[in-house]
């Protein structure tokens, strides 16, 4: 019902700015083809399932349903049709991410042998004297957590690291669709946008799970007992990408654009070369920075040591690489950021593009060796042998040796801004290390050996702390809770695993009454009504035949 209400409103806003008297005859002709775009926009679906806050859609960016079957929604930007072809008013498409720098403020795209330029951000509903809605956040400098602000101004400090954050950015306007106007032909003019172009900066905020607190899992990449790098795993995972401005922009000039809040144009971009007349722009003008947001499976990747941007651009070339070879992953289903920017790279960003994911990235924490073959496949790819080092030189078939990168190496055009500094020699050393390194996991965000300590003072016997060290011998993944209570069924088992729902019993000698199987029998379907999987653990059976038969929870023997 809000839904549809909100789309009459629009409807019915759209159709009195474009029939309202104008005097520029020509104007009013415009602006009435851009209010039956807008209108065309709004009405092409032919039922809710087409709105971004369709039921299913929600649930699958939740990781409740396969993603892939209910995509978000891109961004759209309207193509005005031409007189002399008759043509019809078009529609272009891009993914969200892609859309914050190829949709932005005065940007040129290209269709069918015109260029145009995108003038316009089509508004969301909203009353005539309301202002537009913006969002205000922080962002920690060391690793580029994000942090919205409520009503009471927020924390000082970064939630994740504890970092002192820095002063709030305010007036962040999320990006929705764009209308363009036609300039003239393609030409030959391709130094003038490769001049242009957009600061685009990548936050991340892990989802929260009751209470509020963040929901990701830690592990740390050791070798012979040395830690190499922490690993952070965060599912489903709100991800940023904010338009800053224009990069030759003045240092003194604040971030972002002018928007115009009664029509929706954007001024006009100083640094360009644009010779049509500027749109019509009303009094009521203010700075805005545009965003996307979108929901993602993500890894953050520390080295343990600090390493020059040089190494650090390239480690995240080779890791990403090294894991579409090994996982079998389109170039554009796997992407990489440096966190907080490309000028201090802390931490390496690594997230799933593809709709509903790929489901790889977790692998990397649940197979001890996973990151280990990972690295061994960098070092391939980076001509080197994986078992001793030694410099291959070149890619099997090429015809000239690579010295520092080269396109079947590290460089590719997803990264072209990071070409100067690649350097495979830089990284050898830390790809041999990592090959013949393990993942030690966490299931939640402190390090496994403190989480371990935390569940044995919890236990409620001996028999429970030794079922703790059976696991952490074997390696098996942990249980991310202890003495859960669990109200409905009236009941506290000894240990949770709340990803899966699975309480685990670990059951001493008292269990063997038969009164008391009784009793567990009945405690073991009240929880499974109640949606829990329950497993226990007899202390006169074998723990590893059970754990065998539940490889998903407990993950597998290294």
């Amino acid at each position: 019902y809000r839904s549809a209400l909100s789309q009459s409103q629009t409807q019915d806003r759209i159709i009195r700015d474009a029939t309202r008297p104008h005097g520029d005859r020509e104007q009013a002709r415009r602006l009435r083809r851009e209010a039956e775009a807008q209108l065309e926009l709004l009405t092409q679906a032919e039922s809710i399932a087409q709105s971004d806050f369709y039921s299913y859609r929600y649930f699958a960016s939740e990781g409740f349903l396969p993603g892939y079957n209910f995509p978000r929604l891109p961004l759209s930007a309207y193509i005005p049709g031409r007189r002399i072809r008759n043509s019809r008013d078009e529609f272009l498409s891009r993914p969200r991410f892609l859309a914050i720098s190829e949709f932005g403020p005065r940007a040129i795209v290209y269709h069918e042998g015109s260029r145009y330029v995108i003038n316009k951000a089509i508004l969301p509903v909203r009353d005539n004297d309301q202002d537009i809605t913006t969002y205000s956040i922080k962002q920690c400098p060391e690793c580029g957590y994000l942090h919205p602000l409520p009503a009471d101004g927020g924390p000082d400090t970064c939630n994740f690291c504890e970092t002192h954050l820095e002063p709030a950015m305010h007036q962040l306007f999320r990006l929705q669709n764009v209308a363009t106007k036609r300039r003239d032909s393609i030409n030959s003019d391709e130094e003038e946008r490769f001049r242009l172009g957009y600061q685009i900066r990548t936050g991340i905020r892990f989802a929260a799970l009751g209470g509020g607190q963040a929901s990701f899992r830690t592990a740390t990449l050791m070798k012979e007992g040395a830690p190499l790098a922490f690993i952070t795993y965060g599912h489903a995972a709100n991800i940023w990408r904010i338009n800053l401005g224009w990069k030759r922009r003045a240092k003194d000039t604040p971030p972002g654009f002018v928007l115009d809040l009664e029509r929706g144009y954007w001024a006009k971009n100083p640094h360009a070369s644009e010779e049509d007349p500027e749109d019509p722009m009303t009094a009521r003008t203010q700075r805005v920075i545009p965003f996307v947001q979108d929901r993602r499976n993500c890894l953050l990747i520390q080295m343990a040591e600090n390493i020059p941007p040089e190494s650090s651009a390239s480690i995240q070339a080779a890791l990403k690489n090294a894991i579409q070879v090994r996982y079998q992953l389109e170039d554009m289903e796997l992407a990489a950021e440096p966190l907080p920017d490309r000028d201090h790279r802390r931490r390496i960003l690594l997230f799933e593009a593809a709709e509903g994911g790929a489901g790889v990235l977790r692998r990397l924490l649940d197979e001890p060796r996973a990151f280990a073959e990972v690295a061994r496949e960098a070092l391939s790819l980076c001509h080197f042998d994986p078992e001793t080092g030694d410099d291959r030189r070149r890619h099997p078939g090429a015809r000239e040796d690579c010295e520092a990168a080269c396109y079947d190496c590290l460089m590719s055009y997803a990264n072209q801004l990071d070409h100067e500094l690649l350097d495979r020699q830089s990284i050898r050393a830390l790809l041999m290390d990592m090959s013949a390194a393990t993942v030690v996991a966490s299931p939640v965000g402190v390090p496994r050996a403190v989480h371990l300590e935390a569940l044995k003072r919890l236990a409620g016997s001996e028999l429970e702390r030794r079922w703790l060290d059976y696991l952490e011998e074997h390696n098996y993944r942990l249980p991310d809770r202890a003495q859960f209570f669990v109200e409905d069924c009236n009941t506290r088992p000894d240990f949770y695993y709340s990803e899966y729902r699975v309480a685990v019993y670990i059951d001493g000698p008292p269990h063997d009454y038969p009164e008391r199987q009784q009793r567990d029998q009945a405690l073991d379907v009240a929880m499974e009504d109640n949606g829990y999987h329950v497993i226990r653990f007899h202390h006169t059976a074998e723990w590893d035949d059970i754990i065998a038969r539940n490889p998903n929870i407990f993950g597998r023997n290294s």
